[in-house]
């Protein structure tokens, strides 16, 4: 008898948080649109990404984080393409990229998967942009091939090459470098813990062998609003996609292959000289302002912009804002790259004659 009502008490728990799939085909018909393409790679694997804007003018590609998707970058592709081009992506194991044909989900394959569409869209040298989980990516980018990148734009990022131990030092210890916007965060404005509840959840390993069959709407709100600094924009829609995306057929096993190809896993700091951005919510609990500190001890170069009353996604919080500041910081690429191919064009006794450089799309208001 105790056993008959303990099976039916575990089935009923499992109706509670056991969620199926869904199909990819009805996920992709929801979420795609018609900017979107699908690059087919030589390890067969099917990347989703975006290419909008001009196709002369300064390209820049973006990344996104952990359970994210290229739509965090939606409101960025619009403001941002009407000037450059704005090439977005879903990394393995996310969005509609989702499961891939080799079910690798480390360093490596987010690399690969750069370089994949870059390449296809052959672009030689462009400017990297990353959120969060995407902002190591990108310094990983830069670690590698510091040379085809234009600029380095690192939105909320983790710090990659730092254990999670480490107690990062408050970003007002340290000045800022000279000639930089930059806006201090003091200790009664800084969050006092990262909110990783959910991700210290997901880590354990009894939550990995049901992971990939637990429903996500669980999560999904909650995460939602923890991360957003304006809980008014965690709308059902907007959690209604992290659900669908999550339940897209396989994406939940390839989030638990990532986590665990992850592990313990640094990098050093990149040795990366060329302009840097640093764009950052106040009120990040996910990765807190005080990260922003060992950034400026590895690019003293760097822009950096912080953002009052801003959580850990300041591109759909404050969309316009952070664009703003993101075009300015292309525009400065923009100008220097016109410059230098201008005097390489015009050289030493080639006389005053114009030369039209392509690139550069300025707002005639």
């Amino acid at each position: 008898m105790i056993g008959s009502v303990l099976a039916v008490g575990f089935a009923l728990a499992g109706l509670l948080i056991f969620e199926r799939d869904l199909p990819a085909e009805v996920v992709d018909a929801q979420y795609a649109n018609a900017q979107s393409q699908f690059l087919r790679t030589d390890a067969n694997d099917r990347i989703h990404f975006r290419d909008q804007g001009p196709s002369d003018a300064v390209p820049i590609i973006l990344i996104h984080g952990a359970n994210g998707s290229l739509h965090n970058y939606e409101e960025w592709a619009r403001a941002l393409s009407k000037r450059y081009r704005v090439i977005s992506l879903d990394l393995p194991g996310h969005g509609l990229t989702g499961e891939t044909a080799t079910d690798r989900y480390d360093m490596d394959t987010d690399l690969g998967t750069i370089r994949a569409v870059a390449d296809h869209l052959a672009l030689d040298r462009f400017v990297l942009a990353g959120h969060s989980m995407g902002g190591g990516i990108a310094m990983a980018f830069a670690q590698n091939s510091p040379d085809e990148l234009l600029g380095l734009v690192l939105v909320s990022s983790v710090i990659p090459w730092r254990p999670r131990s480490d107690d990062p030092k408050p970003i007002g210890d340290a000045p800022p470098p000279d000639g930089n916007r930059s806006t201090e965060v003091n200790e009664q404005e800084r969050p006092k813990h990262r909110n990783s509840s959910t991700l210290s959840l997901l880590r354990l390993p009894g939550v990995r062998l049901i992971g990939r069959h637990i429903d996500p709407a669980l999560l999904a709100e909650r995460s939602a609003r923890s991360a957003y600094g304006n809980e008014e924009m965690v709308t059902s829609a907007l959690v209604q996609r992290y659900i669908d995306l999550s339940l897209r057929e396989g994406s939940r096993g390839a989030l638990f292959k990532r986590m665990a190809s992850r592990a313990n896993r640094l990098t050093s700091p990149p040795n990366f000289a060329g302009p840097v951005l640093i764009q950052w919510g106040s009120d990040d609990t996910w990765t807190p302002p005080s990260l922003i500190q060992p950034l400026i001890e590895t690019f003293p170069y760097a822009t950096v912009v912080t953002y009052d009353e801003v959580g850990h996604l300041p591109m759909e919080e404050i969309p316009l804002l952070s664009a703003k500041d993101l075009l300015s910081f292309l525009d400065s690429i923009s100008l220097e790259m016109n410059k230098k191919a201008k005097d390489d064009t015009i050289g030493p006794g080639s006389g005053g004659c114009d030369t039209i450089i392509a690139g550069q799309r300025l707002l005639q208001e």
